[in-house]
């Protein structure tokens, strides 16, 4: 049972039971206030009678408030509230150990609770935040309403769980990178930038968040590239597809349909790279133009596809210029036999062996052209050298030869050249020349092969083109020798030949 003295001190509390700052708490019914009014009159009035006997001083009122938050109003608090009467305070009683407790445990909350908003809580703590909020403004009301044990047991769970709450920042970022990271692997860049944001609400400066929120901005990128590039594709714009992919394809791209979509594109690409090359191909050997053809067959083997057509092209290729190589040489063979120029003919045929060696035609006009050419060369020589045939067996070999050549089939301008060129030159040393042998008549002349002259003064003997040695020899003096050469022609050879030099 309560005394009256307990009584009138909860009295006294709940008139202290106001909101910090002044008038923001609850407020008590009309009866209420009219009991407050009456009580403050019967005071004065009290105070008036035995005021000759005592001096009542008059106190200050005495405020308990909590820290002030950061962004919000704290909800009621307990203080002191003079009752104003006759312009004088009343006096209170200090609150109870249960009331101290309450603010006490309040104000724990309050000053976390600041700290927790300065570290953007209310950004990043969500509904339970929201909830924890909520349980404390239903705190401050058990409070108001004088429920101290209640109000500083649920004050110690709210601090507790705000506690908790502050605790799990750092797992909630890890927790917000990983869904970020998933997200990106999913390919899912609106998931994962949201995931990455929130990161960075509970961690400003997280570098691994912000890296993360760079590659889902990347991926979004991609991917609209990506859907413009099978845009493109559908239209058959394969070219502007790849290059709209770009470096997506690349093979560090976070994004893998644009790999396979890059490959895909890039294949269609080059199949119908390869039709028009091989076309071209193709219309370059049926016109035997070998530098377009070889253009298109390097294209072709850069693709890299269809290998086995690509490879049998290539054989065509090679025939089609072989065969045409052929045909030149043998033209130019034909023309060098046209023209008796028998070697340069005659290397044109080796050539075109050695690019198949089973041609016929190439084996019977390098077998004609060595001969023709062997047959040019010897009759050049005996032209071009006449006294070789002052030799009697030089001569019987360029006889041989001439009625050899004289045979021959078909004799074009130059070997019916050579054939009357040795000819004359076999006739001409054959006939003798007219040679004057001139002398003291005192030196004895002998020509070599031919026999003794003697002592003459002039003397005409006749002798054959060729080469001829004269000596002659005189008592007491020195012998003379000298060689004459005696050409196939019809100058007059005239010498003199005697000995003046005494011994």
């Amino acid at each position: 049972m309560n005394s009256p003295e307990l009584h009138h001190n909860r009295d006294d509390l709940k008139e202290q039971l106001i909101p910090p700052g002044g008038s923001g708490g609850p407020q008590k019914t009309g009866s209420r206030k009219l009991l407050l009014i009456t009580v403050a009159l019967f005071t004065l009035l009290l105070c008036g009678a035995v005021g000759v006997l005592f001096f009542l001083p008059v106190q200050k009122t005495q405020v308990v408030s909590a820290p002030e938050p950061v962004e919000e109003s704290l909800s009621p608090v307990v203080k002191t509230a003079a009752v104003e009467a006759g312009g004088s305070e009343q006096p209170k009683r200090p609150l109870t150990a249960e009331a101290e407790a309450a603010k006490q445990a309040r104000e724990q909350v309050w000053t976390l609770k600041i700290a927790a908003e300065a570290q953007h809580i209310s950004d990043w703590g969500g509904a339970e935040y929201q909830q924890i909020r909520e349980r404390l403004d239903e705190a401050d009301s058990l409070l108001n309403d004088e429920a101290f044990q209640s109000a500083s047991e649920y004050y110690q769970t709210i601090l507790a769980d705000l506690q908790i709450l502050i605790d799990s920042k750092e797992q909630r970022y890890r927790d917000a990178l990983s869904a970020g990271h998933k997200a990106l692997m999913d390919e899912q860049p609106e998931a994962a930038a949201g995931y990455f944001n929130r990161a960075l609400v509970i961690k400003p400066s997280g570098t691994e968040a912000q890296l993360g929120l760079e590659q889902a901005e990347t991926l979004a990128e991609l991917i609209a590239a990506y859907e413009n590039a099978l845009s493109l594709e559908e239209q058959g714009l394969l070219e502007e597809a790849l290059a709209q992919l770009g470096a997506i394809g690349d093979p560090g791209s976070p994004y893998k349909p644009a790999l396979e979509a890059r490959k895909r594109i890039q294949n269609r690409l080059n199949e119908l790279i390869f039709d028009h090359q091989m076309n071209s191909l193709y219309s370059a050997l049926e016109a035997q133009n070998f530098s377009s053809a070889q253009s298109s067959l390097q294209t072709l083997k850069q693709l890299g596809v269809n290998s086995q057509e690509v490879d049998q092209a290539a054989a065509l290729l090679a025939e089609k210029q072989t065969r045409a190589e052929i045909g030149r040489l043998k033209g130019r063979a034909e023309q060098f036999s046209g023209e008796e120029q028998w070697q340069q003919a005659l290397e044109a045929y080796e050539a075109i062996l050695r690019l198949d060696p089973n041609l016929l035609f190439a084996t019977a006009g390098q077998v004609a052209a060595a001969k023709r050419a062997e047959l040019d060369r010897s009759m050049s020589n005996a032209v071009d050298h006449p006294l070789r045939l002052q030799d009697e067996g030089q001569q019987s070999a360029a006889g041989s030869l001439l009625a050899y050549a004289q045979q021959v089939e078909p004799q074009g301008p130059r070997l019916r050249s050579q054939i009357e060129a040795l000819d004359s030159l076999l006739k001409a040393v054959r006939t003798p020349v007219a040679v004057i042998i001139e002398s003291d008549n005192l030196t004895d002349i002998t020509i070599y092969h031919v026999g003794r002259i003697g002592p003459v003064f002039t003397r005409k003997i006749d002798l054959k083109p060729g080469t001829y040695t004269v000596v002659g020899s005189r008592n007491g003096y020195r012998d003379v020798r000298k060689e004459i050469i005696i050409g196939a022609d019809s100058n007059e050879y005239r010498y003199d030949i005697r000995c003046e030099e005494a011994i």
